[in-house]
């Protein structure tokens, strides 16, 4: 006994006259009681003394230094924290942070023992600590246990006893799946008397599917994911491609820097997939705002803003946001810095628009599967197709030799009239070509009026050509590329038009409803409806008819651009009111082509009424368009095509684009990494077009994408010879006998594929190919995509964050306080993100592994995970924190894998039975001297509910569901109403992930369990607990039947009233 208490005397002396820590013991009173007034924001220092650096500590103010190494008498920092006058002490009394006396002689052996600043502990690089010794050997499982005992005897404490099976197997399903064990896997736990049974049932709970989902919704949260686009307006997006992308990383054990540099910059990856692609939409649920009047560069701005932080918060733990206005007043970066980050993410072409482009189309994973699958068995058979064989080689030399022959039944259309809608004008050349100039603006459409010499036609080329007087590559584009986004070929007017002023939809009977993609009405070549004024019977929630006349016909509700009347109407109408007398010629309907719902218009009749609303011309039909409906009013007719190819198709811009329907943006044909070339596109009619006197409308609405020169070819040929290829044609220019063996097979295959042999191979081949054809993707997701090089952006400091008020021109770059800047030229977003996973980087690793430790424990080892800057607090067990985030990396960011190491740990295992002594010597747990005990996240609850009473549904992935909520009966402002049609089938039960998360009205009992609207990133969701949750629980629709259908099973089980508990229990 009295050698333990000389033990301890002695412990108490060695701590009393421990050397003070900068980092520990002196940044935390100086970041929270002077670095405000005296830290790295120049603008705002006072006095001009800096205390974040020893430099501006130890720098001389006429004679008076702040901090005098090791002379306590000599420093003014001593005399200000220690003095009674009011108008000399710090902190001023106005800022009511006086310093106590523990605190002033802290401070005072800190300047006794040099005044040493230390760089802040989470900006150095984690390096591999030594594991220490632990005196609990007997309950040690891995290395985390050594740690975590070794700071219970520095705290007289120690570990508590092992949790008893049944309740290890609950805690740690729920922590790993989201979900209570099965009644089948609880009983092969219990039954399971091998040593390492726990393990493999960490294997199989690592495995199961719902481990993805469950460790997703975390990502989500950071992600600001949701299923609409934010502000007041908040209208639905369809961006669940990416959520589903998550939930395969996890489950998949995809490595965490692969998941990171996929995120940032998956596009800028050499041939990225379209998992690569989807992965970039995280950084597309960035908020869109659709209010009529807004700024659209002013959102594109704020949705840049919101990346930099939230990149910075999610990878970092770093609190980037004050840098915007300032520069930051407790951590070393500047206002500069700031823009350096925010200059990388300013590059991209998605600019706060309607309808979330760029976007790409998704396929699901059971159409990728077979899709993969047919490509395989065609490669099979084009492998044999272009063997150098005999029969191979002699079709190949016909079709060769009537190359050139059938290049001679194209006829250069002449003497055109030629008219374009931005005022520009067109020069005709030698070679029958127009070369454009003059006039320009962002959109562009050219009419051309021709007369062909032809009795029909059944195809068209357009060829689109350079010239010297083109800027950017001689084009063939205006400036350099160009977007053909629609081809319309129609016949001139042959009879008289409309006159009229409202254009009107009716849909006769009970409970219909009208919905509408868009309404063009034509006064020759002019779209009036575009200034008209829209108006229908009813508004189903903020879809309002006005949306039918923007000049978008996506048909895809959820984009934002569909007009739909209420639903369970009668006799419901749309109309717009040209505001005059127009001639009529044709009227253009668009019909909602998302789902199946495209048929509710069938039966609808279109009228045209005077200025006095009498009914001059009407017609009813009998079916909706499929797609659009043309009515043509003047008797021209509308040529309709059936096929497109081109010499190139740049990515996501295929030819086919042109002549689908779908004049938006980014539906169009183009060249881009071919700009500078010479190009053509044939267009092959689904019948002959026999009308000599022809009107050709090229629409271009890709900003700043005109055609710069072009050539209009027709011909009569009953199978015309399709557009050649760029890599074909230059094949063809090297004589036969100079042709490699690639370039003859590759000859062979373009064959195969435009002029199938009549052979049994050709035939599989084109079969298979039209079963490819048949699968349409599932989805859209919005993707980041970087501008060209000559589109980049010059990035100015914002002066006080105001993007209208800006300052000096900034490089792409990352703050400069880390070391290892990024070392090249121009750093881009794959620059930044394979910087944030690089080995060097101090913060990724820790920030990670601390939100894995804190999802597990309740509490991370930093407490602060959104914040591991100055104003954070400091890790309770800084050697095990770096030792993890080592182990993490150098293990290849495998999460399942420190998952496995955490969980396995004795310190995990422990009871969470909390016992008088620790209780009072570690009453919130930061020790770890008991097992993790906390409330389950909102999804949890729910799901929870559901897999106990057996209603919970397996099915994964696919469109947000709406599951039961209470019909609360009101609306949101601008947003319409928030209640919804409750899903039917399983969707009605299906995990918390896939339900519906709209921004402004989140899902009410999720809400009340503290789930985030994702407005914007959050690292740490709240943790509260009040009555509302037990009303939520009593009442809430869901565990109302979940409460009902775990009643029903508990009667099953029990076979009669009196064994009801043992019900329950089974």
């Amino acid at each position: 006994m009295l050698f333990r208490c000389i033990a301890i005397f002695l412990a108490i002396i060695k701590i009393a006259n421990a050397e003070v820590s900068f980092n520990n013991d002196i940044r935390p009173l100086l970041s929270n009681h002077c670095y405000r007034c005296h830290g790295p924001d120049e603008n705002d220092r006072k006095a001009g003394l800096r205390l974040d650096t020893f430099d501006g500590a130890t720098k001389d103010h006429d004679g008076i230094k702040a901090l005098v190494p090791n002379d306590i008498d000599e420093s003014e920092i001593i005399y200000r924290i220690t003095s009674s006058d009011p108008e000399e002490v710090m902190p001023p009394p106005e800022a009511g942070e006086k310093l106590n006396d523990e605190e002033i002689n802290k401070i005072k052996q800190w300047i006794s023992e040099g005044g040493k600043y230390e760089k802040h502990w989470s900006y150095q690089r984690p390096k591999r600590p030594t594991v220490p010794n632990s005196n609990f050997k007997a309950s040690i499982k891995n290395p985390i246990d050594n740690f975590i005992h070794n700071k219970l005897e520095e705290n007289g404490l120690k570990p508590s006893p092992e949790a008893s099976k049944g309740t290890l197997i609950r805690r740690v399903s729920l922590d790993l799946t989201g979900l209570p064990p099965t009644k089948g896997e609880l009983n092969q736990y219990l039954q399971d008397q091998n040593e390492n049974a726990y393990e493999k049932m960490i294997d199989r709970l690592l495995a199961k599917n719902s481990y993805g989902e469950h460790w997703a919704r975390m990502w989500l949260d950071l992600a600001r994911y949701a299923d609409s686009a934010g502000y007041a307006d908040d209208p639905p997006r369809t961006i669940w491609a990416y959520r589903d992308y998550v939930i395969r990383s996890f489950n998949s054990n995809k490595p965490f820097d692969q998941f990171t540099i996929e995120q940032i910059a998956g596009d800028l990856l050499e041939n990225p997939s379209q998992d690569q692609l989807t992965a970039t939409a995280f950084h597309r649920n960035t908020q869109t705002n659709n209010e009529g009047g807004t700024s659209d560069e002013e959102f594109r701005n704020v949705a840049i803003v919101d990346r930099v932080n939230t990149t910075m918060s999610t990878w970092m733990g770093t609190t980037m946001a004050c840098a915007q206005c300032h520069t930051h007043k407790y951590d070393p970066i500047s206002h500069e810095d700031y823009f350096r980050t925010f200059a990388i993410f300013n590059q991209t072409q998605d600019a706060d628009r309607r309808d979330e482009s760029p976007i790409i189309k998704v396929m699901s994973q059971v159409q990728e599967t077979e899709l993969k699958n047919l490509k395989e068995k065609i490669k099979l058979l084009e492998n044999e197709l272009i063997t150098k064989n005999e029969v191979n080689l002699k079709a190949l030399d016909k079709w060769e030799n009537d190359l050139k022959e059938e290049s001679k039944k194209w006829k250069p259309l002449k003497g055109l009239a030629l008219k374009a809608d931005s005022g520009a004008t067109f020069n005709k050349l030698d070679d029958e070509s127009y070369l454009v100039s003059g006039k320009e603006a962002t959109t562009d459409t050219y009419h051309i009026s021709a007369n062909s010499t032809l009795d029909q036609i059944t195809a068209i080329k357009i060829e689109t050509l350079t010239h010297e007087s083109l800027s950017h590559w001689k084009g063939p584009g205006r400036k350099g590329n160009f977007v053909l986004n629609e081809l319309i070929l129609s016949s001139a007017q042959n009879s008289p038009t409309k006159k009229g002023r409202y254009v009107r939809i009716d849909l006769p009977g009970n409970g219909k409803m009208i919905h509408l993609a868009e309404v063009e009405v034509f006064s020759g070549n002019q779209n009036v409806a575009l200034k008209g004024i829209a108006s229908q019977s009813s508004d189903y929630s903020n879809a309002k008819a006005s949306r039918a006349v923007d000049g978008n016909t996506n048909g895809d509700y959820n984009k934002g651009s569909v007009s739909h009347t209420a639903t369970g109407k009668n006799d419901p109408f749309w109309e717009v009111d040209l505001k005059s007398i127009h001639d009529i010629s044709r009227i253009i309907i668009w019909n909602r082509t998302d789902g199946t719902v495209s048929s509710r218009l069938d039966g609808y009749k279109l009228s045209i009424l005077d200025k006095d609303r009498k009914t001059i011309w009407d017609k009813s039909f009998s079916k909706a368009p499929a797609s659009n409906e043309v009515v043509s009013l003047s008797g021209e007719e509308h040529a309709r095509f059936s096929k497109a190819t081109s010499s190139f198709d740049q990515e996501q811009f295929g030819v086919s684009l042109a002549i689908d329907g779908d004049d938006g943006g980014h539906s169009g044909w183009a060249v881009g990494p071919n700009a500078g070339m010479n190009h053509h596109a044939v267009f092959e009619l689904q019948s002959p077009f026999i009308h000599k006197d022809l009107k050709f409308t090229l629409k271009q609405t890709y900003a700043d994408h005109a055609i710069g020169r072009l050539r209009i070819l027709v011909t009569d040929k009953p199978l015309p010879q399709r557009a050649i290829p760029i890599k074909i044609a230059k094949i063809l220019q090297i004589p036969k006998e100079k042709r490699s063996d690639q370039q003859i097979s590759t000859l062979l295959k373009h064959l195969a594929e435009i002029n199938p042999l009549s052979n049994r191979l050709s035939l599989q081949l084109a079969s298979l190919k039209d079963k490819i054809k048949l699968i349409k993707p599932s989805t859209t997701v919005p993707v980041m995509r970087q501008l060209g090089d000559d589109k980049l952006r010059k990035t100015h400091i914002h002066i006080r964050g105001n993007y209208l008020t800006t300052g000096k021109e900034v490089t792409p770059g990352i703050p400069s306080i880390f070391d290892e800047p990024v070392q090249v030229k121009s750093p881009n977003r794959l620059t930044l993100a394979k910087w944030l996973v690089n080995n060097e980087n101090p913060l990724t690793s820790r920030v990670m592994t601390n939100r894995l430790w804190e999802k597990i424990f309740g509490v991370g080892i930093v407490a602060t995970s959104e914040e591991f800057g100055s104003q954070g607090e400091l890790p309770s067990h800084p050697d095990l924190l770096d030792w993890l985030s080592i182990e993490f990396m150098e293990n290849g960011w495998d999460i399942k894998s420190l998952l496995k190491l955490i969980v396995t740990s004795s310190t995990y295992r422990q009871d969470s039975l909390i016992t008088t002594e620790n209780r009072a010597k570690d009453p919130f747990n930061r020790w770890y001297s008991r097992g993790p005990r906390f409330r389950l996240s909102a999804e949890m609850i729910r799901d929870q509910a559901l897999s106990v009473s057996g209603l919970l549904s397996s099915k994964m992935y696919g469109a947000p569901v709406r599951p039961p909520q209470p019909n609360l009966g009101v609306k949101a402002a601008f947003g319409g109403g928030i209640d919804w049609k409750t899903s039917e089938g399983e969707d009605r039960y299906r995990r918390g992930i896939y339900t519906n998360w709209r921004r402004s009205n989140p899902y009410p009992s999720m809400t009340t369990f503290d789930a985030p609207n994702r407005e914007v990133c959050v690292v740490r969701r709240d943790r509260t607990n009040t009555p509302l949750q037990a009303l939520v629980t009593l009442n809430d629709p869901v565990y109302v039947e979940a409460a009902v259908s775990l009643a029903r099973k508990m009667y099953k089980v029990a076979k009669s009233e009196n064994n009801v508990l043992s019900g329950l229990q089974e």
